[in-house]
């Protein structure tokens, strides 16, 4: 994820709210604490940003790309207890220079452990360590989360047990948070979408598909669309099989759940919506990069996430729709491979948190 001069990305602020947000920041030998603590300092008018991980990590990355020292040293580390009442509020004239806070979970790392590039299983430990902190720290303080870049192989492997079971910020914040269920979503100026399916393998997917699955993507991408200001939706619903199963000759999946689940989804939330599909996902896709639709309700992972990131790579923010908290992200990976260059690009992680403020200042709609 480098750095682009010409980026046309929405960097406004006018929609911020007063409260800090929470930033896990990823991998520390990834680009996550770099990205993390840019788009902190270039929002530091708005919000508050409380970073989750190691300082002296964070600091280093500060320094690379040339961030005022001053500025790092004024952060706040906070306490076990998770104090910090004391947050600084906006000036009469509605600007100031907002709180920098770091908070830690665990010891701080050696130095060997701050070296950039290919992780260890100290590492993973401390990924996890930092999703799992800053979800504690939103939910006791009815905060949002945004979250860096993870990697999904070096948590599972990390030697923790619990970790073993470790395949994605969205299921790790769901049981985390106790939630009936979580839908992956993906928003951008140009496409927004959900998931019925996030990290499963393909030859599992026509056992795991249910119209429940399928109506909870669409009734909580619903839910996004009128949240950054779509009235009356139109969703399409893809198909699992191409061509929408050809009349059954490619498979039964859309008769047996995506129909079924489609037509929940369009009863329950009746003249506020329209729901259409399933329809091919080329097709779907197509439209709305066109602006026929103002959503898209993909199947799994990669049928999303492939023309997403070819439309709005870096643009688009993933969120995680029925958690009790708002959830954020960027849409790209670690980058171990440029992690030392110094030119990763923050305005996804800026987009993340903007978004994140606007979603926390609406209320849901289902």
């Amino acid at each position: 994820m480098t750095k682009r001069t010409n980026s046309t990305r929405p960097t406004k602020t006018n929609e911020m709210a007063a409260r800090p947000v929470v930033i896990s920041t990823g991998c520390p030998r990834g680009i996550g604490p770099e990205v993390s603590i840019l788009a902190a300092h270039h929002l530091r008018q708005q919000v508050p940003a409380i970073l989750v991980g190691d300082r002296g990590v964070i600091a280093r990355a500060a320094a690379r790309r040339g961030l005022p020292s001053q500025w790092i040293e004024r952060g706040i580390d906070l306490d076990g207890a998770l104090e910090f009442d004391a947050l600084e509020r906006p000036s009469k004239r509605g600007s100031r220079e907002a709180g920098l806070y770091f908070y830690n979970p665990g010891p701080a790392l050696e130095s060997a452990a701050r070296l950039l590039g290919r992780p260890t299983a100290q590492d993973g430990q401390a990924q996890l360590a930092y999703i799992e902190a800053g979800f504690a720290l939103c939910k006791a303080r009815g905060l949002s989360l945004v979250t860096g870049p993870v990697s999904k192989e070096v948590i599972a492997h990390c030697g923790l047990k619990r970790a073993a079971q470790f395949r994605g910020h969205t299921e790790w914040l769901e049981h985390l948070d106790g939630a009936p269920y979580s839908v992956m979503c993906f928003q951008s100026e140009r496409l927004t979408t959900s998931l019925v399916t996030t990290h499963v393998p393909i030859k599992q997917l026509s056992r795991l598909l249910t119209p429940e699955l399928v109506r909870r993507a669409v009734v909580e991408l619903y839910d996004l669309l009128v949240r950054v200001g779509k009235k009356r939706p139109s969703i399409a619903v893809c198909s699992l099989n191409p061509h929408a199963g050809e009349g059954e000759l490619l498979g039964s999946e859309e008769r047996t759940a995506i129909v079924p689940g489609t037509h929940a989804a369009q009863a329950e939330l009746g003249r506020r919506a329209r729901v259409i599909g399933p329809i091919g996902a080329e097709t779907a896709y197509r439209k709305a990069a066109g602006a026929a639709f103002d959503g898209v309700v993909a199947i799994y992972h990669d049928q999303a996430t492939i023309p997403m990131k070819l439309l709005a790579f870096g643009d688009a923010v993933n969120v995680t729709q029925g958690l009790s908290i708002v959830r954020t992200s960027v849409d790209h990976g670690t980058a171990y491979d440029i992690a030392k260059a110094g030119i990763a690009d923050e305005q996804g992680m800026i987009s993340a948190i903007i978004l994140a403020n606007r979603l926390a200042a609406s209320a849901r709609r289902v």
